[in-house]
């Protein structure tokens, strides 16, 4: 392992919990998220790291997180990752919705240096605060000589971009990778790197132009199948007056991505008015399997909140190559 802490690092800020400052110091865990710069947090890290720079993209809540947002964000790591004196980016977020900031930023790679993303279950100024450490963590991750693709960091683990799910609101155990492997684990107090980036899928996605071009995100939501659900709610979904038309739905189907035949006829009308249908498994490490019968969509192996932001960009590459021609 090679550890190169003076090496030049860009600290990319979105804001989140990990910079976030309670409301009232006698109740720790009610504060508001983002309040605080990435230069902010990197005095609460006792180690001297000398050669980092610091940009904040936003400073929101990530349960906020959109289209500008990510067009923000992109644009700083492509800026970051063609400048010959820097070795990789760290990115600090919010928890809620880090796995789809990450699997966006894969789904553009590959990256030719490193991407850490961390975050915390904690605010800044919490008297447990967990933000330090982690931020601690990814910033000597990066520089592992085997640091490699997009990844998350999180409590002495790094999950890859395509894996991590958060899974709890237990502040130590928010996120997992399921049965994919880790990419790195903090060993008696050294990462230890466990595997390389899986590949995505083969899904379309805009050129990166294309992406940071577009002037709306396309509409797409996502239902859950569960015992007693009825169709009436897609019904409503299609039949709804909206300024933004639906363009994509997102199943996520019981076990291996099953739903009772009666929503076989929504469906149905879905895709006739050019809705864009996409059946995973709301089972949290399953996937959508073909002995589930869907009769309806495209299967995907991704987990619903994935599945939403990878439909949106195979619409985005639809929108380019029709504007194309």
């Amino acid at each position: 392992m090679s550890l190169k802490i003076n090496a030049k690092t860009v600290v990319l800020g979105t804001g989140g919990t990990i910079a976030g400052i309670r409301k009232s110091p006698g109740n720790p865990d009610i504060y508001e998220s983002g309040r605080l710069g990435a230069a902010d947090l990197i005095d609460s890290v006792s180690e001297d790291y000398s050669g980092l720079e610091f940009q904040d993209v936003a400073q929101i809540d990530s349960k906020n997180m959109g289209l500008p947002i990510w067009q923000s964000l992109l644009k700083a790591l492509v800026q970051a990752q063609s400048r010959q004196d820097v070795a990789g980016v760290v990115i600090t977020h919010g928890t809620d919705t880090i796995e789809e900031t990450a699997y966006l930023l894969h789904a553009f790679g590959l990256w030719p240096k490193p991407v850490v993303m961390t975050c915390a279950m904690r605010p800044a100024d919490h008297p447990m605060a967990d933000g330090p450490v982690n931020l601690r963590d990814a910033l000597s991750l990066l520089h592992h000589a085997q640091a490699q693709g997009v990844c998350v960091v999180f409590n002495g683990q790094a999950h890859h971009a395509l894996h991590v799910q958060k899974i709890s609101t237990d502040p130590l155990k928010a996120f997992s990778s399921g049965f994919a492997s880790l990419a790195a684990e903090k060993i008696n107090g050294k990462w230890v790197w466990q595997s390389t980036p899986t590949a995505t899928a083969k899904l379309d996605i805009p050129s990166l132009a294309g992406f940071l071009g577009a002037t709306q995100w396309p509409r797409v939501e996502w239902l859950t199948h569960h015992a007693g659900s009825s169709s009436e709610m897609m019904e409503a979904l299609l039949n709804a007056q909206s300024h933004t038309r639906l363009r994509g739905l997102v199943i996520a189907g019981t076990g291996a991505g099953t739903y009772k035949d009666a929503w076989n006829d929504s469906l149905q009308k879905a895709i006739e008015v050019g809705v864009a249908v996409w059946i995973s498994s709301r089972c949290a490490w399953g996937n959508a399997l073909p002995q589930a019968h869907q009769t309806m969509g495209q299967r995907v192996d991704l987990p619903p909140a994935k599945a939403c932001v990878a439909l949106a960009l195979s619409l985005l590459s639809q929108d380019e190559k029709k504007s194309a021609l």
